[in-house]
């Protein structure tokens, strides 16, 4: 019982940052103004870098919740994962609820962001469907390392 309310007090702390990063840093539309310079030029091939990309982005992130992981068994308590898994948590959680397709207005929510980035519509369809797919594992990622550290 108390593994899962950790989990849902995580959850909403994370959607929160993202909302105060949103908020303070204008952050999803940074990142598609990230995203769309790197895109810049690569025609046909916009999609498959942006899943590249995405994906490069999830396995950073399961590389550090994985150390976390190792530096939990090591020291004894899983919530010594949150050593590492926490800061990956602050830095990728953003970029998932930005980028993964959770629904339809996250989609177009996306998708503007990129238009606003100077993104044709044939380059904000590339890049939202080649960057969502790894987004959205992404999201289960996340959880998976929290129902990890508490034992759900």
């Amino acid at each position: 019982m108390i593994g899962w309310l950790c989990i849902g007090i995580i959850s909403v702390g994370l959607i929160g940052w993202a909302f105060v990063l949103e908020d303070r840093l204008d952050y999803e539309h940074r990142l598609a103004t990230w995203w769309v310079d790197g895109a810049r030029g690569l025609g046909a091939a916009t999609g498959a870098v942006s899943f590249i990309r995405s994906t490069l982005l999830l396995a950073i992130y399961c590389v550090v919740a994985w150390l976390g992981d190792l530096v939990a068994t090591g020291l004894g308590h899983p919530l010594w994962a949150l050593l590492l898994a926490g800061p990956a948590m602050l830095a990728y959680a953003p970029v998932v609820l930005a980028m993964a397709p959770i629904d339809f207005t996250a989609y177009t929510t996306w998708r503007s962001h990129l238009a606003a980035a100077g993104a044709g519509p044939g380059q904000q369809r590339a890049i939202a469907w080649g960057a969502g797919p790894p987004a959205l594992a992404g999201f289960g990622a996340v959880l998976f390392t929290l129902f990890t550290i508490f034992g759900v």
